[in-house]
């Protein structure tokens, strides 16, 4: 094999190919997930956007920041604002509970972004605007933007009573959210101390110690109160009478030691954005949270507040922090993840103790500095470590040519955040630093050196030496120099010795330039004069045909951004290869809004090749054809489907994509005929299909993928049954119609996000199962007494997410499983369920005293 294969090899793009090779052998969906298993949240926000251009720059957005959306870090760790929010009502236990990522998202809209500024957004409107919920290290949004002030929702006192009725009428642990109300008078907060429930969640501003007093009466599990931002020492000391949790999120001012402590004996994770100053005495107190405390709005902390900090039980983050000066909590801070972007001076001997520490080079784990605070003294001291870490420096100042000259030749990897172009003497210290490191396929690694601020590619040594080292890493680039492209477009193509000892020379690397939006033919000419193993141009829009030509043919797989592909340009692609090798590869229009009907038979019949029988089934020789995106939760390009173009690209012998909004009935019914090899349909569209157009798509001849999320359909449902299918992941309820059909499904049958299970017939279905696993429905919200039973009486356990479990009977059939019954979800239930919970030795709960004890 050739020395370089220049392939974008950073760890997080290994670890998404990883995944995705993990999917497919597991049957799961294609789609790709760009934010964090909690991200549910904020797809059901992105989803709400009205403005096509803002909805457009957030999918962009997150694309390419991911766990960024809710945590300070790109990784994950440490939430932000909006994350802390979400996390308030997430539990990492919800991942897998998709209706109540929905739900939480919806709830996100009216909370206010910074209750601190008196005409602070919503998270909502700044969603609505094109922006980020909030900021993080690597997502640094301008200021929060002005509103109208807004005017309060007034309540009386009986449509607080009658709230409270609705709610508990509704749901056996429901939420009661009241976000738009920023007062209510003692009275109404005494009516809604009444409910019971799992949150009661108001956007009061104020917290006077009359509505302190009548809250903490509160029959509610948990109280959040989003909008307060300081709390007098009247009403802290009546409000820590409450039974339940108490959450102020957005504290600027806490001086109240009993409320500190109340407030750190809630479960989970511990954060306030908005805090500014903290006592000794306060610290301690928030210190004893067992789980992790972030304290975002720190800045100038005195040494002795320092030391007490140090002694938290849990992980601590301080991400604003400006000063370090204690020596505890350097040690503190270096055993989790350190985020110090802040910090402006460093000694040696603290970045000795920050540096190193077991996990800083991997996926999860960095170590975020100031630029300013790496001295070359720190440098010398940090480059001395003898293990992997990834280095992040924050901040575009500049950057002693001797600092970079030191971390280079250390083991590493370095991120220059905010840095938007190196100096010639850098770049000759990148071209020494980095000129032994070669990309290594297969191999999970960070980029040794990443510029993710870098918008003017105009370096050919630069260029070449980072694509060589690290692979494709340029998501801000904009702008690309004749000098670089030629240097591009002669890199090497890959040599692959096979076993015979023959070398097969093959397309080498991905070209990528997400940010990119034009492509002038000269710069396009210079880069292909390679062939590559794939090109993504994913914002480019103005562009020529002869571009899009050279394009096609100099690679296997393209994804180019054009909105729309009139007739003339439509058989531009008609020369793409097909890399029958790794059968990957195909063409992708990820903002594709027009394609008309002549467009559409252009284009099929310039790719169609035909198709390939042989013993493992049909194989397609034609690329495959993608319209909109496989980013999990990504809005639809605006691309309608009429039926003209669906009949024309029914008539396509490859496999066929779609990312769609709706799908009418009659475009449905033309793609019945479809007789390709593969037909998937993602998107609003196809979560709850019609029934004309489930009934026409289970008629297609090509392998189906529907990732319907209510199956109503008996066709559909009985065409799932006798193909391999990757449509279940999901599917969140199914018609008694529908079962007899789907049960006879022989694969694994992986329904994990069922949330009703009432159906004798599904659940012996699920007990028989088709792998050695056990049955498992994270989901599950409710379960009838016949379909505990047959669980029970399985030999297999059974991991249930019931959140509420009020049922004697059931109960009490659970614990008589042999194998095992996991209720990690369980929230509430009856005494007497409790009871028999207690008795059971095969049912395993979390700890019953944090289970709230409904009522008989």
């Amino acid at each position: 094999m050739n020395a370089f294969v220049y392939t974008r090899r950073s760890m997080r793009v290994r670890a998404i190919f990883g995944v995705l090779l993990s999917m497919t052998l597991l049957g799961m969906s294609n789609e790709v997930q760009a934010v964090c298993g909690l991200g549910g949240a904020y797809r059901e926000q992105l989803r709400s956007v009205d403005d096509p251009l803002a909805a457009r720059t957030l999918s962009l957005k997150v694309q390419q920041r991911g766990c960024s959306v809710c945590h300070l870090a790109s990784f994950g760790g440490p939430r932000n604002e909006y994350g802390n929010a979400v996390n308030t009502l997430l539990k990492l236990a919800d991942r897998e509970d998709s209706a109540r990522q929905r739900e939480v998202g919806r709830r996100m809209r009216d909370i206010l972004a910074n209750p601190s500024l008196p005409n602070s957004p919503t998270f909502g409107e700044l969603i609505q605007l094109g922006r980020l919920p909030a900021t993080a290290l690597a997502t640094q949004e301008l200021p929060l933007p002005e509103v109208p002030a807004k005017v309060s929702e007034d309540i009386t006192l009986q449509q607080a009573r009658e709230l409270v009725q609705q709610v508990e009428a509704e749901s056996r642990f429901g939420i009661l959210q009241l976000s738009r109300t920023y007062e209510i008078t003692p009275e109404v907060a005494a009516a809604f101390a009444e409910f019971r429930g799992e949150m009661l969640i108001l956007g009061i501003r104020k917290l006077s110690p009359e509505v302190a007093s009548a809250l903490a009466q509160s029959q509610a599990a948990n109280v959040w109160l989003h909008s307060v931002n300081s709390v007098s020492p009247e009403a802290a000391d009546a409000i820590i009478k409450l039974r339940g949790h108490l959450y102020l999120t957005s504290l600027a001012e806490l001086n109240s030691v009993p409320l500190a402590e109340k407030l750190a004996s809630r479960p989970g994770a511990l954060s306030f954005p908005y805090l500014k100053t903290i006592t000794r005495e306060i610290a301690a107190a928030l210190a004893k949270n067992d789980r992790s405390l972030t304290l975002a709005g720190l800045t100038d902390v005195s040494p002795e507040v320092q030391d007490k900090l140090a002694e938290t039980v849990g992980g601590l983050a301080l991400p604003n922090l400006t000063s370090l000066d204690s020596l505890p909590l350097v040690k503190k801070l270096a055993a989790g993840i350190v985020l110090l972007p802040r910090v402006g001076t460093l000694t040696p001997e603290q970045a000795d103790i920050l540096i190193g520490v077991k996990g800083q080079g991997s996926f999860f784990g960095a170590v975020y500095l100031s630029t300013a605070a790496v001295t070359p003294d720190v440098a010398g001291a940090i480059a001395n470590k003898n293990t992997p870490v990834n280095l992040i420096l924050i901040g575009g100042g500049p950057l002693p040519d001797e600092v970079l000259r030191s971390v280079l030749k250390s083991r590493l990897n370095l991120t220059l955040q905010d840095v938007e172009e190196l100096t010639p003497e850098q770049i000759r210290i990148v071209a020494d630093g980095l000129a032994g490191t070669t990309s290594r396929p297969g191999v999970l690694e960070f980029a040794r050196l990443s510029l993710p601020k870098l918008q003017k590619l105009d370096s050919a040594i630069l260029a070449e030496t980072l694509v060589k080292s690290t692979g494709f890493n340029f998501p801000s680039v904009t702008e690309i120099a004749p000098e670089v492209a030629a240097a591009l477009g002669s890199l090497p193509d890959q040599e692959l010795k096979l076993r015979d000892g023959t070398v097969q020379v093959r397309p080498s690397g991905s070209l990528s330039f997400p940010s990119l939006t034009e492509l002038s033919p000269e710069t396009a000419r210079l880069l292909l004069k390679k062939r590559w193993a794939s090109i993504s141009l994913p914002s480019v829009q103005d562009i020529s045909l002869e571009t899009i030509r050279a394009l096609a043919q100099n690679t296997s797989s393209l994804t180019l951004g054009i909105p729309a592909l009139p007739p003339e340009f439509a058989d531009a692609f008609s020369r793409t290869p097909i890399d029958t090798d790794v059968a990957l590869g195909g063409i992708s229009f990820p903002h594709l809004k027009e394609l008309s009907p002549e467009s559409a038979r252009i284009l099929v019949k310039s790719l169609n090749r035909g198709i390939q029988v042989n013993g493992q089934g049909r194989t397609s020789k034609s690329p495959s054809l993608v319209f909109g995106t496989l980013l999990a939760g990504s809005l639809p390009s605006g691309f309608s489907l009429s039926p003209e173009t669906a009949v024309e690209l029914a008539k396509y012998d490859g496999s066929l994509s779609f990312r769609l909004g709706e799908l009418p009935d009659e475009s449905a019914r033309a793609l019945s005929s479809f007789d390709g090899v593969y037909l998937e349909i993602l998107g609003p569209a196809v979560e709850q299909l019609t029934p004309d157009a489930a009934a026409a798509l289970a008629k297609t001849p090509a392998t189906l993928q529907l990732p319907v999320r209510e199956l109503d359909s008996v066709p559909l449902a009985e065409r799932f049954a006798w193909q391999y299918s990757r449509s279940f992941y999901a599917m969140e309820s199914i018609s008694k119609e529908a079962i007899p059909a789907l049960v006879k499904y022989r694969q694994i049958f992986d329904v994990r996000k069922i949330e009703v299970l009432d159906s004798p017939e599904l659940a012996r279905r699920f007990v028989e199962g088709g792998s050695s696993g056990g049955v498992t429905l994270p989901a599950l919200t409710s379960l009838s007494l016949e379909a505990a039973e047959i669980l029970a009486a399985g030999s297999k356990s059974s991991y249930l997410g019931l959140t509420v479990l009020d049922s004697s009977a059931v109960a009490t059939a659970l614990s008589k499983a042999e194998k095992g019954v996991k209720l990690p979800r369980l929230r509430a239930a009856t005494p007497e369920v409790i009871a028999i919970l207690k008795e059971a030795k095969s049912i395993e709960t979390p700890p019953f005293e944090s289970v709230y004890v409904l009522p008989k």
